[in-house]
């Protein structure tokens, strides 16, 4: 939270194993010879930086976070920060992971997820991470969707056909999945993928197909919310691997009421950035900023209810964005939130808007749990309707033997 300058900080308890990052702000770089009001504050030796200074013209001030990222920190440095190993190590032991960019139009959230063209993002860099976890994890698979909203609007992104006719997928690697908003059926599809490359290269083409238009700040910038799942299925006798990477205390591989593999979801969230309607210099970007901030909004109120640790069902029903999200934000799921603010004066407002829900949402505290499934045999083979990954933003639970499991801490 905010402090006074000069106070010193409050000491910390010593942990023995370091604690994901919950809440982290991002300050993207300026090439503009600007005034900036908001920077990070530099650290001595190799200490992490954890505090943001903001001159707010008559008085400074700090705020402190689990971690804050200067513009000279480049997307490794986010990932290694927010300790991508074990995040991935995490889904494969059957936890649902969900990472957020959130931030104000032109602060750096699509950058930072999706990266560009020197610069890998945090999608391809955690695509990585599970993939060499699945290496030495036999029989595990990994299955990708993609998808964008926008209003109550869900668009699927993913062309696996082209794959298909290219032979690097095979048509059972391919289901579909439904999403009933009010009187439409939205259809996705789920793609198991037995290789990085492939995995990597059906997600950069589904990114192109993201909607994108003008906004206030950027004459080509992301128009809609982009949602990935890569879930994660993982036989139970692999638990004593993510165990030790988890620094967990290894447990004697069973299975867990007859449940026999553990069921994973790393979700990462570019949400559209909020401007105001008016700034928008065309009617369709604003017709585009109304939808998006109503969405946001309503994802506000649902943080605000995690920060308070009272959600109820009701949020769910408030926007498709929350219906997409819930299976992922509920309790049971590890929660990470990027916090991009752009540094100049002139966005001083807005940044201080973002740095106050930032501040806010240090309180939601998640305890992690496993998910386990039934498969039909010993061998996991292609999906099926009872073996295939959770249904994406719909309802997974319906699936039979899918319940929550053993807690994995952080």
């Amino acid at each position: 939270g905010r402090r006074p300058l000069g106070q010193p900080p409050q000491p910390q308890q010593h942990q023995q194993h370091t604690p994901f990052v919950s809440v982290a702000v991002r300050v993207r770089p300026t090439f503009l010879d600007e005034p900036v009001a908001i920077w990070a504050k530099p650290t001595e030796g190799h200490e992490p930086q954890r505090r943001v200074c903001c001159h707010r013209g008559y008085v400074m001030e700090e705020y402190e976070f689990s971690r804050v990222f200067s513009p000279e920190d480049d997307n490794h440095r986010l990932f290694h920060e927010l300790q991508g190993p074990r995040l991935a190590a995490s889904v494969f032991s059957g936890v649902n992971e969900t990472l957020f960019a959130y931030g104000q139009t032109g602060s750096g959230k699509t950058h930072t997820i999706f990266g560009g063209r020197e610069e890998p993002g945090l999608l391809q860099l955690f695509t990585r991470a599970l993939f060499e976890r699945a290496a030495i994890s036999p029989g595990s698979t990994v299955h990708a969707c993609c998808y964008e909203v926008l209003g109550d609007a869900l668009t699927d992104l993913v062309d696996a056909q082209s794959f298909v006719a290219r032979g690097e997928l095979r048509p059972e690697d391919v289901v579909c999945d439904e999403l009933f908003i009010k009187t439409q059926k939205c259809r996705y599809q789920i793609v198991r993928v037995a290789s990085l490359d492939t995995c990597l290269s059906l997600l950069q083409d589904a990114r192109v197909n993201r909607t994108a238009g003008v906004s206030s700040c950027n004459s080509s910038s992301s128009r809609t919310h982009a949602v990935v799942h890569l879930f994660v299925q993982n036989p139970i006798e692999n638990r004593a691997s993510c165990e030790a990477a988890l620094g967990l205390e290894p447990s004697t591989p069973r299975t867990v009421g007859g449940l026999n593999s553990s069921i994973g979801a790393l979700t990462l969230v570019d949400l559209a950035g909020t401007e105001k309607e008016h700034e928008n210099p065309s009617e369709q970007g604003r017709k585009s900023a109304r939808l998006l901030n109503t969405s946001l909004s309503s994802l506000n109120r649902l943080l605000r209810k995690l920060q308070t640790g009272c959600l109820d069902e009701s949020e769910r029903r408030q926007s498709v964005l929350n219906k997409c999200l819930w299976e992922y934000m509920r309790p049971g799921c590890g929660i990470a939130l990027i916090f991009c603010v752009n540094p100049l004066l002139r966005h001083r407002n807005i940044t201080l808007s973002t740095l106050s829900m930032a501040t806010d949402s240090k309180s939601i505290h998640n305890q992690r749990k496993a998910q386990y499934i039934q498969l039909p045999g010993p061998d996991l083979g292609p999906p099926t309707p009872q073996a295939q990954p959770p249904s994406g933003p719909s309802s997974p639970r319906r699936r039979p033997g899918l319940q929550a499991g053993s807690g994995t801490g952080g």
